[in-house]
């Protein structure tokens, strides 16, 4: 094109040149000549410049184009990098000994790097029904989160008023959002969402990160998960699900100087089954294994939060009472041991005295010991000291 017009230019000249050469030479012509050759001459240079400027305004748009997609992939390389980030603030967290709770809480605060104005909620579905988010507070109605695991499709609407399903959204200000669920062996656990109280229009570009961020996310939940069972494992005893004797070992001096810090009391209780060697003889292992578990079911049903309770040998446990003193700790252990004398048990009127009880021995902290040692050695003084009374009692120190 620029050949063309400047081809166009050099004829325009030459042809001026040769009339003023021919005018020169006393050659004229009419005036009529004169006036069609410059209308030509005119109307050449304006096709010609008409030309030239449709040529460069093509070129701008060509330019603003090149510019708006070189913009476009700017912005999805930053998003990727912001992405990259994402995931590696997330996968960081894989080998870390921490809680569901704060997975979740750590995969929520990267997500919302990715999404800074929207509101960002993770929820877990089935048994460990946990949630986080950062934003606006947004409850997730249970219908669509059964529709989630029914139907575990990504979600992407950008106009909620105009779907009926979603009104309990519309009500709490959400006016668009992206829901991305995450699955384990092809079961779904959770989900996580992208909420807008602003008319954000997403796009299947924005779906795509959070499906993305999803993959990684199910691995870490799952590795929280099995992390927590573990140490719940190492901390129980396998049969009764109360505290092993190790763990409570490793709680109970530090119990004992709390409450010497607080100069708060505490009380320590030693318990035995009575004649339990008889009843596991007679009836079996099982039948010895689910009074077992019975017993400790009925105790841990009878103390507060702050208490312990743990198996300390074969068929002996420990109760530990915070902040209680002797004779509420008495109080405490009385009806426990009423519990289990009236618990009817398989062939426990075979036992010695006809009945399947229990005999407890109470210290307190501070008057029977000043060490976590010293009261376990006085509780198992008043623990004997029941059993030669006769049994099925609570002896104090």
């Amino acid at each position: 094109m620029l050949l063309l017009r400047n081809l166009i230019f050099l004829i325009v000249v030459l042809y001026t040149f040769i009339l003023n050469l021919l005018l020169f030479l006393n050659k004229v012509f009419s005036p009529v000549f004169y006036f069609i050759s410059l209308t030509i001459i005119v109307a050449l240079f304006i096709v010609v410049e008409v030309l030239h400027s449709l040529r460069i305004n093509g070129m701008i748009q060509s330019i603003h184009r090149e510019k708006e997609r070189l913009e476009l992939n700017a912005m999805d390389m930053e998003n990727e990098s912001i992405l990259l980030k994402t995931l590696t603030d997330i996968l960081e967290t894989f080998g870390e000994e921490i809680s569901i709770e704060e997975v979740l809480d750590k995969i929520t605060e990267s997500v919302k790097n990715i999404f800074k104005q929207e509101t960002v909620a993770l929820q877990l579905l089935g048994e460990t029904f946990k949630k986080s988010f950062i934003g606006k507070p947004v409850e997730i109605p249970d219908e669509m989160l059964g529709g989630i695991v029914l139907k575990p499709r990504p979600i992407l609407v950008n106009n909620t008023s105009s779907f009926p399903e979603y009104k309990n959204l519309v009500s709490q200000g959400v006016t668009s959002f992206i829901i991305s669920a995450f699955h384990h062996k092809r079961k779904i656990t959770g989900m996580i969402g992208i909420f807008s109280f602003e008319n954000r229009v997403f796009t299947l570009k924005d779906l795509e990160l959070l499906r993305m961020v999803s993959a990684p996310t199910s691995l870490l939940v799952e590795n929280a998960e099995l992390f927590e069972k573990t140490k719940v494992l190492a901390i129980t005893d396998a049969l009764t699900s109360i505290y092993n004797r190790r763990h409570f070992e490793n709680i109970f001096e530090t119990t004992v100087n709390e409450a010497r810090d607080k100069k708060q009391p505490l009380s320590v209780c030693m318990v035995d089954i009575d004649y339990f060697k008889h009843y596991n003889d007679l009836n079996g292992h099982p039948a010895g294994d689910y009074v077992l578990k019975k017993i400790a079911e009925i105790m841990r049903k009878n103390i507060k939060g702050s208490d312990i309770v743990a198996r300390y040998g074969g068929e002996e446990f420990i109760l530990v009472f915070p902040d209680t003193k002797k004779e509420n700790a008495l109080s405490l252990c009385e009806v426990i041991r009423e519990s289990i004398k009236e618990f009817r048990f398989n062939n426990e009127e075979s036992q010695p005295n006809g009945d399947l009880t229990i005999s407890m021995g109470i210290a307190s902290y501070p008057e029977d010991g000043e060490t976590g040692e010293e009261l376990i050695k006085k509780a198992d003084f008043a623990l004997y000291k029941a059993k030669e009374l006769g049994r099925n009692r609570v002896i104090t120190a």
